[in-house]
């Protein structure tokens, strides 16, 4: 497996997904409709290489990485996947682009010993500041703008 991270956006300066083509890389896909991490690129060689090519914001490369990266590492090791984990929403969201959300949050628990994730949103996939104190994210699906408190959601820990 090859995990490459930059250029593969639309930019004039983003040549990742050219180079992987002329290299003989087989692209699987390229952009995925979700927030941050939206021009992840993967695609697989005629050797069964799987490459991943990450877009280059450090939110967007730790969400990719916790997303897709390291469950396929595991996978291609043999490993079993950890058993996904589920926690409560805890305040209100609202996040109105068409894509699927991934969204920091630090974890709390309720008085009943529930896991609630605490929404701590940045300021763009380039505010890797701001993830300090945040244990991972939740994945909040595509479709409605406002995720209410109390659903129960994926959560990827960092």
């Amino acid at each position: 497996m090859l995990v490459l991270s930059g250029g593969v956006s639309a930019g004039r300066f983003d040549h990742v997904p050219a180079v992987l083509d002329e290299l003989g890389v087989r692209r699987v896909f390229h952009q995925v409709s979700q927030r941050p991490g939206r021009p992840l690129w993967f695609g697989v060689n005629d050797h069964g290489v799987k490459v991943f090519a990450l877009p280059g914001n450090p939110v967007s490369v730790l969400v990719c990485l916790a997303r897709y990266v390291i469950p396929a590492l595991q996978a291609a090791s043999g490993a079993r996947a950890p058993a996904r984990q589920i926690v409560t929403l805890a305040r209100a969201y609202e996040f109105r682009a068409p894509l699927t959300c991934f969204l920091p949050v630090s974890l709390e628990y309720d008085p009943a010993g529930r896991t609630l994730a605490a929404p701590r949103p940045t300021g763009g996939s380039g505010d890797l500041n701001a993830l300090g104190g945040t244990d991972g994210f939740v994945e909040l699906p595509q479709g409605p703008a406002n995720h209410p408190a109390g659903i129960v959601i994926p959560f990827y820990r960092w």
